[in-house]
């Protein structure tokens, strides 16, 4: 049976996390943890010290140094999620379980809203929250808009988004981790994927579907076994661009067109 697969960006990044049980609001997916070698994807990252990273610049610095400054903590990191807590992918993130709250907003509650007259919030303990574990893991946002040159160093573009595949191990015995499968590379630095390029085919406005397939006529998959390195100036293969597939190769025939 073939692996599901998903976009990172399309499918995940930046949709809301609801609670499977109640519906209820959670976060917002800020970026995802990745570990070991080919990648996977083991938690959700949320709240500003996640966000702030992949925004980058100045805002993203000040985001960051903001969060730092009003955390309780004395080694902030991002909320955690962990990936095996998801129930469902559609237009929300589903999560079981039952999510801890982020320290920020703990802190928030228990000495700002709970003090307000009529907040109806109670005011409970003041102890301070415990300390995170740490987890150096490399995030996925680190990945996005970052230059890629092929084998013989000349530049095919930039990373505008990744596909995952759920073929990686176990997670907590649940269920398998999505696997970093290709990289999804365009030729113009600005450009943003919308989904439309990525097929199944048919199923856009043939106008839009023109001038999206035009404007990405350049774009490619470079599968992760074709990365011979990565770091902070970007991704390096160790094959030609001659060798990458087309961004076509994600099409699918629509049977409605049929």
């Amino acid at each position: 049976m073939r692996a599901r697969e998903i976009h990172a960006g399309l499918h995940l990044l930046d949709r809301q996390v609801v609670r499977a049980s109640t519906g209820r609001l959670v976060c917002k997916v800020d970026d995802l943890e990745l570990t070991g070698d080919p990648p996977h994807v083991t938690a959700i990252l949320a709240g500003p010290l996640a966000l702030g990273p992949r925004i980058g610049g100045v805002p993203g610095r000040l985001m960051v140094a903001v969060a730092e400054l009003l955390s309780p903590l004395e080694d902030p990191q991002p909320w955690r999620i962990p990936m095996h807590l998801l129930t469902e992918l559609g237009s929300a993130v589903e999560v079981g379980g039952d999510p801890e709250e982020p320290a920020l907003e703990t802190w928030t509650r228990r000495n700002i809203i709970a003090r307000i007259p009529g907040s109806g919030t109670e005011e409970v303990s003041r102890e301070r929250p415990a300390r995170h574990e740490r987890h150096p893991a490399a995030r996925l946002g680190a990945y996005l808009d970052k230059p890629v040159l092929d084998a013989e160093g000349t530049r095919v573009g930039n990373v505008a988004d990744v596909r995952l595949r759920q073929d990686g191990p176990l997670l907590m015995e649940v269920q398998q981790a999505f696997t970093v499968a290709e990289l999804i590379v365009v030729p113009h630095w600005h450009s943003r994927l919308f989904g439309y390029e990525r097929g199944p085919g048919g199923r856009a406005p043939k106008l839009v579907s023109a001038l999206i397939r035009g404007r990405f006529a350049g774009a490619r998959l470079v599968a992760w076994d074709q990365v011979e390195t990565f770091g902070l100036d970007g991704f390096v293969l160790n094959v030609p661009a001659s060798r990458l597939a087309p961004l076509t190769d994600l099409y699918e025939p629509d049977p409605r067109r049929r």
